[in-house]
């Protein structure tokens, strides 16, 4: 069975022939229980089965009595008769017609009896005793039947009169009980469990391809949108998930890979910030240790040139002097840019050392009071403090050109589960409810932090200062 479904390749017609398969033979087993529960039913109530078929015989059986006298031609030809549902209960018995005191009157069978014999002569004594309490009328229309040590049945049942009177019995016995039971096996098998078959074959043949094409194409289903996530993941393409809400194991299988995807597109999202930053790094160390350099020596090699030309040399001295101070310009802007490039925390210095050198050069250029307040040392991911600086860096450059603040309080805190920064000024404000608030800076600082799962939040009122509060939760910044 297994080398036939394999040369289908699709798991759905797979599936459908497994599902007629296991139609079929369930149903088998089901009838084959049920034909052996009859069985055990019927050999464990034999007795009682053969005493009510021979119950059954008996109106005929009376009727070949006239005045009490028995019409012996009539009953010899009726037990004659070919009854095929009654054959096998006496091969290797008989089935024998006695008058009242106890004499064949006619018998057939395989040990069937002449005429004229006394029956209790060929019984056992519990099947003779029977006999007598039947011809005595002692056990009423019923009868009786015993079991002999043999595993012989002998039934005995009484032929009444027409007054009600037993004017004779009907005695039936089996002495081959293996042999009618195989009769009837035989029976049964043909007239009732080939046609059983066929009916099965017929029924797994189309409410198998049926049950097993739909169940099949729903398994299928969900296995092409897990192949076409794999794909995509494949491909790099980390944010197509597969769809599978089910609560079996091919969902939770599904659901699995979902959040595999998921980390792997955090982590590559992370990676890539990382060699930002390193590249970032790189770079603004590139543009320390050569062209700044070179900058500076220029700067220099301009200045001795003043030096060695004196004041003689108007002429010459002023475009020297310009091109001394474009040089500064350029110095101070690749300072600048450099520091712009290069976080701090990157330079082994932590973000609250970086802070405090931020602050310091800010309250220098500016001749605006900065207070810095670190409530916690518990160092932070590398993204964070970079995030966090970013920040600090352009909230103090609005509080500089938009605030006209004397005195700005910037806080970094660091809990359990949160890490805050805030900058505060006692400047103008404005209205958030008349302005969107959300100018390039704004939304920089905001886009910096939502890429970590963190937030901005903007606090001002007119006349009482603005307040600015990053923060992100550490369970979402652990990388």
């Amino acid at each position: 069975m297994q080398k036939f479904i394999r040369r289908f390749p699709k798991l759905q017609w797979k599936l459908t022939l497994s599902y007629v398969f296991i139609t079929a033979v369930v149903l088998l087993l089901f009838e084959l229980l049920a034909i052996t529960i009859v069985f055990l039913v019927v050999n464990a109530n034999l007795p009682q089965i053969v005493l009510n078929g021979t119950q059954q015989d008996v109106p005929q059986a009376a009727s070949y009595f006239v005045h009490g006298t028995a019409d012996r031609e009539g009953l010899t030809a009726w037990l004659h008769i070919p009854n095929p549902y009654a054959a096998g209960s006496y091969q290797g018995g008989f089935l024998t017609v006695v008058d009242k005191q106890g004499h064949v009157i006619v018998s057939v069978g395989d040990k069937a009896i002449n005429a004229g014999i006394a029956l209790q002569t060929q019984l056992s004594t519990q099947s003779a005793t029977n006999l007598r309490s039947v011809l005595i009328g002692r056990t009423g229309p019923q009868g009786l039947v015993a079991q002999e040590a043999n595993g012989s049945i002998v039934a005995i049942v009484p032929i009444p009169g027409k007054d009600k009177t037993v004017q004779a019995a009907l005695v039936l016995k089996t002495s081959n009980i293996t042999q009618a039971n195989g009769y009837w096996v035989s029976f049964y098998l043909l007239y009732v469990i080939l046609p059983s078959i066929l009916f099965i074959i017929f029924v797994a043949g189309v409410i198998g391809p049926i049950a097993g094409f739909f169940t099949a194409r729903n398994f299928t289903r969900r296995f092409q949108k897990l192949s076409l996530a794999a794909d995509n993941w494949s491909q790099g393409n980390f944010s197509a998930f597969a769809q599978d809400t089910s609560s079996d194991e091919l969902g939770q299988l599904t659901r699995h890979l979902n959040g595999m995807a998921e980390q792997l597109q955090n982590l590559l999202q992370t990676r890539q910030k990382l060699a930002i930053l390193e590249e970032r790094n790189r770079l603004a160390r590139d543009l320390h240790d050569s062209v700044k350099q070179h900058i500076f020596v220029v700067a220099l090699q301009v200045g001795t040139a003043k030096l060695h030309l004196g004041p003689s040399k108007e002429e010459v001295q002023r475009p020297l002097a310009e091109a001394e101070h474009v040089l500064l310009q350029v110095q101070q802007e690749l300072k600048t840019l450099i520091r712009e490039l290069r976080p701090v925390a990157l330079e082994g210095k932590g973000l609250d050392v970086a802070l405090q050198e931020l602050v310091t050069q800010w309250t220098q250029q500016t001749n605006i009071t900065a207070n810095l307040q670190i409530e916690s040392k518990q160092t932070l991911p590398l993204l964070v403090e970079e995030a966090f600086f970013r920040v600090a860096q352009e909230a103090l450059a609005n509080v500089a050109r938009h605030s006209q603040a004397t005195t700005v309080q910037i806080r970094l805190a660091s809990e359990q589960e949160n890490a805050l920064l805030s900058v505060s000024d006692n400047g103008q404000g404005f209205a958030i409810n008349t302005t969107d608030g959300k100018g390039f800076g704004l939304l920089s600082m905001q886009e910096r932090m939502k890429a970590l799962g963190g937030d901005v939040c903007i606090e001002s009122t007119p006349g009482k200062g603005t307040r600015v509060v990053a923060s992100c939760e550490r369970q979402r910044i652990e990388v």
